[in-house]
This record gives structure tokens, C-alpha cells and sequence, in this order.
């Protein structure tokens, strides 16, 4: 059986590399991977069979269209069928060291096995762009069992020196108390949560503000890269507020820098496309879609142009001012294509509607955007919460105010309804908050 090369991934020049070097690289990677999958797996020797392609066919980047696309759904039904893994599985058993499993909402979740190779490329790159130090503590706000990203945070942290503290289990007020008195320098959570925290301290009577964060990271959710949103966070946190991403069924890809909202992605371990999500065709940069994957380095569930649902723009091929110059998402990740809400012929994403509603400084961060009628004729209404008390004659502006910058925003005709604080749910930094709530008939 072939096997996958030894690479460097510690190595942080990787992510400055030119770009035909970088190019060259990924081409290097891609080749070995078709081959690599194509002997070891037979999914996608099955795959690039009835595509007509072999390895060989397979010569650079140029080829990358020529490939098949890969889809969750594939892969859950190849689970089903091969249980418990799926026969994309490319290493054996005893090379196993890590299980987790996928934690979205569509379908089963999809297992996830690492090779004590590839579970050191994750770490490794996490320490090419180390969060903290020796003397340092992180503490994370949700759970970790079965999520890749936040174990590996996790012993990252350990890796390099620092303390981890895994508050997953405690709640609100705990988490709140062990801030107040740990001092930590990084706190990790989703920015539903986080935001909630802040409204937590608060009535606490605690400001997060004076216990000398350093860095809040959000992570499992879009939000940061909401300009009202990170605004949001960086009043109530008063520290730099970053985004992290990552996906179980690949590796955690990136994050921003202090000079840039883009999501910085790792490109000596993935290549990044951006195709329209009916017809698959390739977007330039600067037009969105949905994100494409290919691994080029995984050797245990490798998967090429892994459709994954995200929406994102693909920024132009300059250098960040940081340096990176790898594949960036501006504005981070801008959506879910299973989350867009079609009303009479447009598209709206829930991150759109939140940049409004965050940006009302007499509303609570939370909203809840809500699709009645039928699917032939739906209609949107977004319901938000206010921070005090308003007299009628206020209620009705706010709600006139409102109703105004959501159309303006997202373009369509829109209900507004003003609830009292505490009335919606809340993130309890054990999973996502759905935002959307769908109710047509038909």
C-alpha cells in the first residue's frame, strides 16, 4: 500500500511562502495525495473510477477542476455502509489516536479518526501560531469531548508551557467567577456565548473589562468578523478579539491576525476554492460562495474538493500585512448555505441580520429571526429584545429605526418584533444557538 510523504508543518515561513513557490507546494501535495487516496481507499478509487480519471491524469492545480466533488452526505451514507469509519479510511486501525465527531445539525454526525501523523500535524499547527506561553493560562468555555478543535487547543496549551483550565461543565456564573479569579490571558467560546458572558458578569456585578484578558477567541460559530458583533465583544471583554476555524472532517485550517478580519488558512495543508453553490462553477476572488477543500496532507480520512456548506469570499491574492500569504476568507466566514433564507428571490444570511440588530445599542445582542407563510409566499420576521424599560412612543421608533435598517440591509420587507430582555434563548456554550426558526407549511 503507497503511503503519504513525512511533511513540515511547524515551520511558520510556510505560511509567508511566494506564491508560485507556495504553487508548487500544493501541486507537490496534491499529486502525492490522488495517488495516495486512490491506492489506499476504495471510496475514491471508486470515486475517480467513474469519473474516468487515474492518478496519472493528475499533474497540477490546473487538474483540480477535473475531480469529483465530495459531499457530507457521501460520506454519511459511506459510513452507514462500512461502519464504523467508511471506506475512506486510508490507515489501519493501529495507527489510530484520536475520535471525535463532526457537530453540526445536518444528518448523522460524521466520525473522525487521526493517525498519531496527522493528530501531530493538527498540534503542529497550532504551535506555528502559539496563543500563549509558559506562565500563561487559556480557559475554555465549552466542552471539549468529541470536538477536534478545542481538544486540540487544549493540548496545544499544555504543549507549549501554559495552563489549560476546561470550563465546559461549570456554569454561567462559575465560568464568570473562575475568570474573576484566574486572571487568564485567552478565553475561548463561541461569540453567542461570550457576549451572554458579558450579560452574565454584569449582573454580577463584574466587569470583564479589568481581569486582564488578553485575547477572547471565537470559535464554532460566525460572528467575530460582524463588525457590531466584535465591536460588541471588544466593549464588553476589552481585550482582541479574534476568530479560530476549523472543520473535524479536515484540521483546524486558521484564524485572523491583528491586521486583518480575514480568516488566515492554512495552505500547505489545504486548497481553498470558492464555487457558486447551484452550479458549481469556480468564483474569483472577491465574489462569494461556498468553500472547497482538498487535504493535502491527511493520511487517515483524506478528503478532495470537500464541498462544506460555508459561505465565504476568497480575498485578492496580495499578502496579508502580517505577512501571510496563503488563501484569506474576508470577512471570515459569512454563512451556511443550509441557513440561507430565501424570500421572493433573494437570499438573506442570518450574519446580515445580526450586523443590524448589534449595531442598536438599546437592544440585547440576541435576536431570532423567524420564516412563516409557505414556501411560495414566506415572509421574515426578526425578533429582538431591549436592554431596559421604553415608553410607547420610543417602542414605536426603535421599531420603525429598526425595520428600516434591516430592509435596507438585506433587501426585503421585513416584521420587527420588540420583546422584553431575557425573553429569547441564550447560548450555554455547549453547542450552537440556532438562530433561524422555519415554519412554513409546504
Amino acid at each position: 500500500m503507497s503511503a503519504l510523504p513525512d511533511y513540515t508543518v511547524l515551520d511558520p515561513g510556510l505560511e509567508r511562502l511566494p506564491v508560485e513557490p507556495l504553487r508548487a507546494l500544493q501541486a507537490e501535495r496534491l499529486r502525492a495525495m490522488v495517488r495516495y487516496v486512490y491506492d489506499a481507499t476504495p471510496f475514491w478509487r471508486r470515486k475517480l473510477d467513474a469519473n474516468g480519471l487515474t492518478p496519472d491524469q493528475i499533474r497540477g492545480l490546473e487538474d483540480l477542476s477535473t475531480m469529483p466533488w465530495c459531499t457530507k452526505p457521501e460520506l454519511q451514507a459511506d459510513q452507514r455502509d462500512h461502519p464504523p469509519f467508511g471506506s475512506y479510511v486510508g490507515t489501519p486501525r493501529s495507527a489510530w489516536v484520536r475520535f471525535f465527531a463532526t457537530s453540526g445539525t445536518t444528518g448523522a454526525p460524521l466520525r473522525r479518526v487521526f493517525s498519531a501523523r496527522d493528530w501531530g500535524y493538527v498540534l503542529d499547527r497550532f504551535r506555528r501560531n502559539p496563543r500563549v506561553g509558559p506562565g500563561d493560562i487559556s480557559i475554555t468555555l465549552g466542552p471539549i469531548d468529541g470536538l477536534m478543535g478545542p481538544t486540540a487547543g487544549a493540548e496545544h496549551t499544555a504543549q507549549v508551557g501554559a495552563m489549560s483550565v476546561l470550563a465546559g461543565l461549570s456554569d454561567s456564573r462559575t465560568k464568570v467567577m473562575l475568570i474573576r479569579d484566574l486572571r487568564p490571558s485567552v478565553v475561548i467560546g463561541t461569540a453567542s456565548y461570550l457576549l451572554h458572558l458579558v450579560e452574565v458578569a454584569a449582573g454580577m456585578g463584574i466587569d470583564l473589562r479589568t481581569l486582564g484578558v488578553r485575547t477572547v477567541l471565537s470559535v464554532g460559530e460566525p460572528g467575530a468578523a460582524v463588525d457590531a458583533t466584535r465591536r460588541r465583544l471588544v466593549d464588553g471583554w476589552g481585550a482582541f478579539v479574534n476568530d479560530g476555524y476549523g472543520m473535524t472532517e479536515l484540521f483546524p485550517l486558521g484564524g485572523g491576525c491583528r491586521h486583518s478580519r480575514s480568516l488566515h488558512i492554512a495552505s500547505d495543508l489545504v486548497i481553498t476554492e470558492i464555487v457558486d453553490p447551484e452550479t458549481g462553477r469556480s468564483l474569483p476572488p472577491g465574489e462569494p460562495g461556498e468553500v472547497v477543500y482538498t487535504n493535502l496532507v491527511g493520511d487517515t480520512q483524506p478528503l478532495l474538493r470537500y464541498r462544506t456548506r460555508d459561505i465565504a469570499t476568497l480575498a485578492p491574492p496580495e499578502p496579508c500585512a502580517c505577512g501571510f500569504t496563503g488563501a484569506r476568507l474576508v470577512h471570515a466566514i459569512e454563512g451556511r448555505v443550509d441557513d440561507m433564507i430565501w424570500i421572493r428571490g433573494v437570499n438573506v444570511f442570518p450574519s446580515a441580520i445580526e450586523a443590524v440588530v448589534r449595531s442598536f445599542a438599546e437592544l440585547t445582542p440576541e435576536y431570532q429571526a423567524v420564516v412563516d407563510g409557505s414556501s411560495a409566499n414566506p415572509s421574515l420576521r426578526v425578533r429582538v429584545e431591549v436592554g431596559g424599560t421604553l415608553t410607547p412612543a420610543a417602542h414605536e421608533a426603535l421599531a420603525r429605526r429598526l425595520t428600516d435598517a434591516l430592509r435596507s440591509a438585506i433587501r426585503v420587507r421585513v416584521g420587527v418584533e420588540i420583546l422584553p430582555g431575557g425573553t429569547l434563548p441564550r447560548a450555554d456554550g455547549r453547542g450552537k444557538l440556532a438562530r433561524v426558526v422555519d415554519r412554513r407549511a409546504g
